[in-house]
């Protein structure tokens, strides 16, 4: 499994423990509108608290204000954002399919990518609509050596959710793995122009821009 993907998914899991034991925080009385007028206070650990509350409670429509504050000049509110951002991706909000989901994201953990595309099909049958299983299906396809496949189901991420900056950092490494140096720079460009966290990302990023500069000399 490429190293960044198991990065992600490890962080993901995290991701989703922290989501599940959310409700029992401090945090937990707030509504979804009550942490989005929350998370403009100018104090620090009300926006902490509202972002780590919009992790279970937010939806689609918060991932720009939550995109917003990944800018933010505290880095614990840049990492409280993230989180529930990809706590926000991640949840499908269905009972059937949230099982199922789960299972494929820990077999991808397992190194068992064959038997996780198993499951991430039968999330997208329940779920055509949510981008993060065909992302997840992509990244097992890159597992396997399937790249055709993984560009397939990383265009139709990116056409259920322009803003999946883990998206554009995985067509970033097929490009770079293929050699196309300038098309992974784009992509890890774009995924930076969303998230500018990404820290291995914008390492990969100034790498490629001095090989490519020095291709122009």
């Amino acid at each position: 499994m490429p190293l960044p993907n198991m990065i992600r998914i490890a962080a993901l899991l995290l991701v989703a423990s922290f989501c599940a034991c959310v409700a029992a925080a401090d945090w937990g009385p707030l509504s979804r509108a009550q942490a989005l007028e929350q998370a403009k206070s100018g104090q620090v650990d009300k926006r902490r608290l509202a972002y780590g509350r919009l992790a279970e409670v937010g939806t689609l429509e918060d991932v720009p204000v939550l995109l917003a504050a990944l800018w933010d000049e505290e880095e614990l509110i840049r990492g409280m954002a993230e989180q529930a951002v990809w706590g926000i991706w991640m949840r499908t909000d269905d009972p059937f399919a949230d099982p199922v989901f789960q299972t494929g994201m820990q077999l991808l953990t397992e190194d068992k990518p064959m038997q996780a595309l198993e499951s991430f099909n039968k999330v997208i049958e329940l779920k055509p609509e949510f981008a993060e299983a065909w992302n997840r299906r992509g990244d097992a396809y890159q597992n396997i050596g399937d790249e055709q496949r993984a560009l397939a189901d990383y265009e139709h991420v990116i056409r259920l959710n322009p803003y999946h900056f883990g998206t554009l950092e995985s067509f970033g490494q097929i490009w770079l793995d293929r050699g196309n140096y300038r098309k992974a720079a784009e992509y890890f460009r774009r995924a930076l122009e969303i998230n500018p966290n990404l820290w291995n990302g914008a390492d990969i990023l100034r790498r490629l821009e001095t090989t490519l500069e020095n291709d122009r000399i």
